[in-house]
């Protein structure tokens, strides 16, 4: 009898044992598989956000902005004096396009190639959204001749100073006029093209970057 009940206690011991090391193991298992969803993300927004760690050979066309910027901390304002909050509007990729007073010459050739590029998307044009930004509201001469030409264009305007400012801790900080930032579906600024950009070079990574992201 004595002998049953030590057999039965040794054998509580290991099964209480070996439910001890289940349990330890099965909660090592649960904090690898958050760790391999977790980690890699974490990573990913410290390089995407603050530009520690960017490859300096990537396979984008324009160039990198470093760290990106929230479009949120400029001042946007319409024709109409409305201001511009992207957070309150329909997730979109977008061509912030940066020019002088009047956005002739160079301003209106980045204003042409991006059009094209607007053009070429073809159905997945929806997903895209072009805004001029001035220094100062163009004549209305200016604004109706551009406006014909570029009928989807949106006519903004922003401090200039308010702008370099923003860029100033960017590896940007003296944007070159006219510049169009690549603007993500979350609005931050994250990549410039200027004129020396081709069309081609634009199209190629903007339709990289809509096939791998959603359509909100």
């Amino acid at each position: 009898m004595a002998e049953n009940t030590h057999s039965e206690s040794a054998a509580i011991s290991e099964g209480s044992d070996n439910h001890g090391k289940a349990s330890g193991l099965g909660r090592w298992s649960g904090f690898a598989v958050f760790a391999s969803v977790a980690l890699p993300m974490l990573a990913a927004y410290i390089v995407f956000y603050s530009g520690i760690g960017m490859p300096t050979s990537t396979v984008n066309q324009g160039e990198l902005l470093t760290p990106a910027k929230n479009v949120a901390d400029i001042e946007l304002i319409t024709r109409d004096s409305t201001p511009v909050e992207l957070s309150n509007e329909a997730p979109m990729w977008r061509y912030l396009i940066v020019g002088d007073e009047k956005c002739a010459g160079e301003c209106e050739k980045l204003l042409y190639t991006t059009r094209q590029v607007h053009i070429r998307l073809g159905d997945k044009a929806h997903r895209v959204e072009r805004l001029l930004v001035t220094g100062s509201p163009l004549t209305e001469l200016r604004h109706e001749d551009l406006a014909r030409q570029h009928p989807r264009l949106r006519f903004t305007t922003a401090d200039q100073g308010q702008i370099d400012q923003w860029l100033a801790d960017s590896d940007h900080a003296q944007l070159q006029r006219p510049s169009a930032l690549l603007v993500d579906q979350n609005g931050f600024a994250m990549m410039v093209y200027d004129n020396h950009h081709s069309g081609n070079q634009l199209l190629k990574d903007i339709k990289r970057l809509l096939k791998y992201s959603y359509e909100k």
